[in-house]
């Protein structure tokens, strides 16, 4: 099953909005037994619809066309980042520094990051972050945590503003109630993220 005749497939039906074998096909110069071999496969991912009776002009029996469910939405190309990147100029204007909202809207996610008690935070903070996409990992370091991100799940973004990594930051205090200080950072071409957290006592 190849991705890129499924992606292509998917492209030729989401601008005609419904297409028979034969169009998809022409479009695609594969055969009508791959088409419907991908068609088949994409109806099992509930991707595309059963396939419905289309008149044609003349006479003979209707052509039978497929059209894209809801489902499809989530494999058609998505530019959050440049979205990101356009909504956070707005906000924060052309300055380097990063906006109050910025860091607001960061302390605000790391809200719903806390853990219950002061021994679950950190734990609660890495899954929190697991499943948003960052890859974290803590380690010990001199007395501190630190805290990895081996992914920025929006790097597009933070590398065009860099001073977006404050986001992170704001999120990781606000987690743990501790300082947090940016070592090392994906926007700034290290290999990942590395975030000291400094307990709030020992400031």
């Amino acid at each position: 099953m190849a991705p890129d005749s499924r992606s292509r497939i998917i492209e030729v039906l989401k601008r005609r909005r419904q297409a028979s074998v034969t169009e998809l096909s022409q479009a695609l110069g594969l055969t009508p037994v791959t088409i419907r071999h991908h068609l088949d496969s994409l109806s099992e991912d509930e991707v595309v619809s059963e396939p419905v009776p289309r008149r044609k002009a003349g006479p003979g029996r209707p052509e039978m066309v497929y059209a894209l469910t809801a489902h499809a939405d989530k494999l058609t190309p998505r530019n959050y980042g440049e979205l990101c990147s356009c909504l956070l100029q707005v906000l924060g204007g052309a300055s380097i520094e990063p906006s109050t909202s910025l860091i607001q809207a960061g302390a605000e996610l790391g809200g719903r990051a806390q853990g219950r008690s002061n021994r679950a935070r950190l734990p609660v903070l890495l899954d929190f972050l697991e499943a948003r996409g960052y890859f974290p990992s803590a380690e010990m370091a001199g007395g501190d945590t630190l805290i990895v991100l081996a992914n920025c799940p929006y790097h597009e973004v933070a590398r065009a503003m860099p001073h977006f990594c404050s986001f992170d930051v704001a999120l990781l205090e606000r987690a743990l109630d501790a300082k947090v200080t940016a070592e090392a950072s994906i926007a700034r071409h290290d290999p990942a993220c590395r975030l000291r957290v400094t307990p709030a006592g020992a400031v």
